[in-house]
């Protein structure tokens, strides 16, 4: 079959490349002149595993109030609600409930294992480098209450044997780049099997290799202009240079996917979380994190990453509700002074901005599956863990294409249960 991918991004090219390996003729299309331009160019760095819990949640929902309203915030609504963000946020309310945030955890927690397996095969069979490496996750808790939550979550997912719960001074002991007093820490729960990469370098290593390929065709620096649809059916793609005819599409376009289905003609729960990183370049005499960290009250994670042979850390977090990608100084402000308190970094010299726009559903599950305009996949919707799920999403989504059966439940995943 010829199947045209939308998008090249991290997950659009572990699409491609499932599709092209099974033997298909695979055509990728993007606005941008090189892959990963977008949400994955400078994303946080972690393959966080066994940390996949939704945005949506009881947790979240008591404190959103204080999230919105707060200057500071990690999360933030710009002002002048459009209809498309008030749907979504209808079904956000939705997803908080226990029983559907116990189903997201169970679905993702499969999804993230076959996503592992998935980029361990294609590391080792195509010798891809980009900083993988083993550096154990360790979250922080400042609340005594979400501190005890967690272990709660811990002991009742019968983990105890993969996550270590610790004391504030475990914690500090553990990871001693950490600049906090012991009395400001509830706890920690650390977890040595999580891994971080530079998801920008693995799709540079990867778009190398999918050029090597004699059945994969490009058209980078091509805007996509909308569907061409014949009796009910995706027959094409309207360019910026022409059409482009496939058997199949693969829907893979981050934020923009929504607006691409909504021209389709049916509506897409995916909207647009705004994220923002720094990448620091420490001293040679600094004290580095060697474990991935994650500050759960203020929602930045910190991974150490391998740059050009020197260390780097990469600060993350921030999630505004908005389209705009404009880099907001008072938000990369944020990350500068996090870095400053939690790992006694002076980040206000020499650092790398980012910001990029999460593709987020409601319930922070990704969607894979088809969509109602018959030859249009969809693979899409990964919100925060794009970078942790892409290797898995890209094979359930092939082994789905070609009518195999999925390595994991694709019910949990599909379009109707995001209705």
């Amino acid at each position: 079959m010829k199947i045209c991918v939308l998008g090249a991004g991290v997950i659009g090219l572990t699409t491609a490349w499932c599709l092209a390996e099974a033997g298909h003729d695979v055509v990728i299309v993007d606005r941008h002149a090189s892959t990963a331009k977008d949400a994955s160019a400078a994303n946080g760095g972690q393959l966080s595993y066994a940390f996949v819990a939704p945005l949506a949640s009881p947790a979240t929902l008591l404190k959103l109030p204080s999230l919105l309203l707060s200057p500071d915030s990690p999360m933030r609504i710009r002002a002048g609600l459009d209809p498309s963000l008030i749907s979504w946020g209808a079904r956000f309310l939705l997803a908080c409930r226990p029983a559907a945030v116990r189903e997201t955890i169970a679905a993702q927690l499969a999804l993230a294992a076959l996503s592992r397996g998935e980029l361990a095969r294609l590391t080792q069979t195509l010798c891809l480098s980009f900083g993988l490496r083993t550096a154990g996750k360790l979250v922080i808790y400042r609340s005594a209450g979400e501190f005890k939550a967690a272990c709660r979550a811990v002991v009742a997912s019968g983990e105890e044997d993969g996550q270590q719960i610790l004391t504030a001074a475990e914690c500090l002991a553990l990871e001693p780049a950490l600049r906090l007093e012991a009395d400001k820490l509830a706890g920690g729960i650390f977890t040595a099997s999580e891994q971080v990469g530079d998801c920008a370098a693995f799709c540079a290593a990867l778009t190398v290799c999918l050029r090597q390929r004699s059945n994969v065709e490009w058209l980078l620096d091509t805007p996509i202009v909308g569907p061409v649809r014949s009796g009910g059916r995706l027959a094409a793609i309207d360019t910026g240079k022409g059409q482009v005819q496939a058997d199949h599409f693969v829907l893979c376009m981050g934020a923009a996917s929504g607006a691409f289905a909504s021209a389709c003609g049916f509506y897409l729960p995916i909207y647009p979380l705004k994220g923002y990183s720094i990448t620091l370049t420490p001293t040679p005499d600094a004290h580095t994190i060697r474990h991935s960290v994650t500050d759960m009250e203020r929602k930045l994670v910190f991974a150490p990453l391998a740059r050009g042979g020197r260390a780097a850390i990469r600060v993350a977090g921030i999630a505004d509700l908005e389209s705009d990608t404009t880099l907001d100084a008072g938000r990369v402000d944020i990350l500068r002074r996090a870095s400053a308190e939690l790992l006694g970094i002076d980040a206000a010299g020499d650092i790398e901005p980012w910001c990029g726009l999460r593709p987020m559903t409601p319930d922070s599950r990704p969607i894979i599956d088809w969509s109602p305009l018959d030859g249009l996949f969809i693979n899409a919707g990964h919100g925060m863990l794009g970078w942790t799920l892409a290797c898995g999403s890209a094979r359930l989504a092939a082994d789905t294409i070609e009518r195999k059966r999925p390595g994991t439940e694709s019910g949990a995943f599909a379009l109707r249960r995001a209705a």
